[in-house]
């Protein structure tokens, strides 16, 4: 079975200047890279460090957010391997065609990362060098379905896919000979909820300025602290999830997927850190319940990222784009050593990484 190692953290970062030291375990929880002249704190660290730590929505590959992030999570995939990379990266299905192009120009070739060791051990900032063998790039859907098709589950026919991200949720037909482009939708994702849910909260209360993020946290928690008194809102938090499904997700699905979708398939699987809500995965069950089976992916805010890893390994075992007419075994000896999936998303950055001997 294929064995795959994956790091999460939240796609947050702050600008500081700062010095840190022994204030995380590790560094995944003490992530600070140089870029520029400018020291930013990322993630956990950014969270807990940060004065308003801060992310963008659909970020493009030549912005500061998505090299940082980029950066951090290359810096966790190569922090117990060495080697050179065969990399996959994706982007809404929306946005794929605007940034694919670009893509190569920012993440392909070699990286020289300043990372601070100080915040996790006595050294203070050091370089490491990391190389891109190759980067391909698939949209966020697709590499949900790879998940599904190549990795654990062995999912056979056909079924629907949706992913529910934090700045975007998808859906496509997934047939056993490819996904159907006609069926493929991009919408508003769950920060379209977590907007009705802090304008619903401000009737109440006094909010204080909260960063998106922070209200993200307050809403996954269902509870929030004024006035150091603890409030319950998971009322309101399924209520607004409900009010996201039936005026964005709904509408969309019944327009791109039609009766002869339905005749041809009998699952549906949710993915992204939508699926989380319990109270999002029922209003799927109510409404397409009594035609197909839903499930939900295990880790689901993973999925996009190890059908990434997975296409990488695929890649680089057929030699294929910039390395095809090299001999695969030539390849995985002399070139690259680890598969890596990089799913830069909105709430969280997540990286999945095996080792080509797996």
């Amino acid at each position: 079975m294929l064995m795959m190692k994956s790091y999460n953290f939240p796609s947050t970062y702050e600008a500081t200047n700062q010095e840190f030291s022994h204030v995380a375990d590790c560094l995944l929880n003490g992530i600070k890279l140089k870029l520029g002249n400018n020291d930013y704190i990322i993630g956990n660290l950014a969270l807990r460090e940060g004065y308003s730590p801060h992310k963008n929505i659909n970020t493009g590959p030549g912005e500061e957010e998505y090299k940082l992030l980029a950066q951090a999570g290359l810096l966790l995939a190569t922090s117990e391997n060495e080697g050179t990379i065969n990399l996959t990266v994706g982007f809404p299905f929306s946005t794929y065609m605007l940034y694919r192009d670009q893509v190569d120009e920012v993440l392909g070739g070699k990286h020289v990362i300043t990372f601070d060791k100080g915040t996790f051990g006595d050294c203070q900032f050091e370089t490491k060098e990391i190389v891109i063998a190759n980067v391909d790039v698939m949209p966020e859907i697709a590499g949900c379905i790879t998940a599904l098709r190549e990795g654990a589950l062995h999912v056979q026919g056909n079924f629907f896919m949706v992913s529910l991200g934090f700045g975007t949720c998808e859906a496509a037909v997934s047939m056993s000979s490819g996904m159907l482009n006609r069926s493929t939708v991009s919408m508003n994702g769950i920060n379209y909820a977590v907007k009705l849910f802090e304008h619903e909260l401000m009737k109440k209360y006094y909010m204080e300025l909260k960063t998106e993020h922070q209200l993200d946290i307050l809403f996954q928690k269902g509870q929030i602290t004024i006035n150091r008194v603890r409030h319950d809102v998971t009322d309101l938090r399924k209520k607004v999830l409900r009010m996201y499904y039936n005026d964005v997700i709904s509408p969309r699905l019944r327009k791109s997927f039609i009766d002869d979708d339905f005749s041809k398939c009998n699952q549906m699987y949710l993915a992204g850190g939508g699926a989380y809500y319990p109270e999002l995965v029922e209003c799927f069950r109510e409404e397409f319940g009594d035609t197909l089976m839903i499930s939900v992916y295990p880790e689901p805010e993973k999925c996009a990222s190890h059908g990434y890893c997975l296409n990488s390994k695929l890649k680089a075992r057929t030699g294929a784009n910039s390395f095809e007419t090299m001999d695969p075994d030539d390849f995985l000896k002399n070139v690259s050593q680890l598969a890596v999936g990089l799913d830069v998303g909105n709430a969280n950055t997540c990286v999945c990484l095996s080792d080509y001997n797996d």
